[in-house]
Parts: structure tokens; C-alpha cells; sequence
């Protein structure tokens, strides 16, 4: 008797065990659909799979332009658009898995963003006298329609990439090459205040 109970305890262990293997291995799949960019729609892959020398030059691009709005960030969770070299930052969950929608704006700064080449001239000059420079955003070829969603596909691959703009407070939001390399990073900038 007690060896028939032993016999079912083990069997009830062996397919527990199976059981949870099971499902880790349904929730942590070998090989993962990447998510596509909102630019290119082509995979995003690992920020932590560019070269290390541009890993370096990024994390240092970073660490100087360090302020209030852009701080530096983990390139071991962000993804990296393979065709634009955006780096989206905060793009990979604790567990490894991909995710990067329009979203990415309003989780990089709060806002309600809309495309640079939405504006009218006046309201564009506006901006510029409100920043004082916006050197290093791309000002020239920018989308006429607002929602950043609805890029026009001859935008999308510009380097540098869009330029947004928050009509409630005049931040901007916009692509910034990373010098001495080919990727680019999301910079926030507030207007100067005049006293």
C-alpha cells in the first residue's frame, strides 16, 4: 500500500514539473517576434546589440547632455530601429520581451505632440524665437499632417527624424544624430525663459 502511494506521489511530481515547464516555456518562447518600428515597420532589434564603440559614444552623448528632461537611460532595455538607428529608450520589459507603439512620445515626455511641419511659418518663428536655436532637429522636411502616426512615408527615413512639438507648453520633442555615429536619440527641449 504504501508503495502504491509513493508510485502516485512521484507520478503527480513528474507532471507538476511538466506542467511548469510548460508554462515558462509557453511565456518564454526561444525565439521572439520582434516588434516593428513606427518608422520603418521593420523589426526593431536590442540597443545592446550595436557595436560597443557606438554604445560608448551614445552612453557619453548621454551623460553630457544629462538635464531634468533627458536623462540617460538603459541601453540594455531599449530598442533600436535598424533602418532610422532611433533608439527607443525603455522598450524592453524585465523579461525580455520587445514592445514599441506611437506611445513611445507620450511615455518619453507627457503631451499632446504634433508634427514641427504642421505649423504655420508664423507659429514655426514663434518656436524659434521662444528656443532660440532648435539646431540639430530637423526643421527642414517635416509632415504637414499633426498626428505624428500619420507620417507621410518620404519622412519617415530623414535623418534626423521628426521633429514634434507641445502646443500647451511650446516643448519640443525631436530625433537628434548622436555624433560620430549613424543612430539617434529623442531630446526634449523646454523654451527659455525671458525675464
Amino acid at each position: 500500500m504504501d508503495s502504491v502511494f509513493a508510485v502516485v506521489m512521484v507520478l503527480l511530481g513528474v507532471i507538476a514539473v511538466m506542467a511548469i515547464i510548460g508554462f515558462l516555456g509557453s511565456i518564454w518562447p526561444l525565439k521572439r517576434s520582434l516588434p516593428p518600428s513606427p518608422y520603418s515597420k521593420m523589426p526593431l532589434r536590442r540597443a545592446n546589440s550595436l557595436r560597443y564603440t557606438t554604445q560608448f559614444i551614445v552612453k557619453r552623448y548621454l551623460k553630457n547632455m544629462e538635464d531634468y528632461d533627458n536623462r540617460e537611460f538603459d541601453l540594455d532595455r531599449a530598442a533600436v530601429c535598424r533602418e532610422t538607428g532611433r533608439i527607443f529608450p525603455d522598450a524592453v520589459n524585465w523579461y525580455g520581451k520587445m514592445h514599441v507603439d506611437w506611445n513611445f512620445l507620450r511615455k518619453r515626455m507627457p503631451g499632446s505632440w504634433i508634427s514641427y511641419g504642421s505649423l504655420v511659418d508664423d507659429r514655426r518663428q514663434d518656436l524659434w524665437d521662444r528656443h532660440g536655436t532648435l539646431e540639430g532637429f530637423q526643421t527642414e522636411f517635416s509632415c504637414e499632417n499633426p498626428l505624428p502616426q500619420e507620417v507621410e512615408e518620404e519622412f519617415n527615413l530623414i535623418k534626423p527624424g521628426p521633429l514634434y512639438v507641445n502646443l500647451e507648453n511650446d516643448f519640443v520633442m525631436g530625433w537628434k544624430v548622436v555624433p560620430g555615429t549613424e543612430v539617434e536619440v529623442l531630446v526634449v527641449k523646454r523654451p527659455i525663459i525671458h525675464i
